[in-house]
């Protein structure tokens, strides 16, 4: 169910989970080694994922069917300049 925050919209996990197709124990993971951080929680502490969360979900699912691992992708992401070009060029 998407819930409006502060003028975003924002995905619980499940709902998250069930429009990418990946498990709630996935994204669950992705937050826990600091992949991918939901940008809020709800009063009872359910994650909350913004537009950019989805963004970077979508990165992290482009380089992992390039074949990156994980710590990989997350040093990817936390370049400076990251683009996915370069990555697919390093890639090729």
């Amino acid at each position: 169910m998407r819930q409006e925050t502060s003028e975003k919209t924002a995905w619980k996990v499940g709902d998250l989970a069930e429009r990418t197709g990946l498990s709630v124990r996935t994204l669950h993971h992705y937050d826990e080694i600091g992949l991918l951080s939901p940008a809020g929680r709800t009063g009872s502490g359910h994650r909350l994922y913004s537009a950019e969360d989805v963004l970077r979900l979508q990165r992290i699912r482009s380089l992992r069917a390039l074949g990156f691992g994980l710590e990989e992708i997350r040093e990817f992401l936390e370049k400076p300049g990251f683009s996915v070009r370069g990555v697919i060029e390093l890639h090729i």
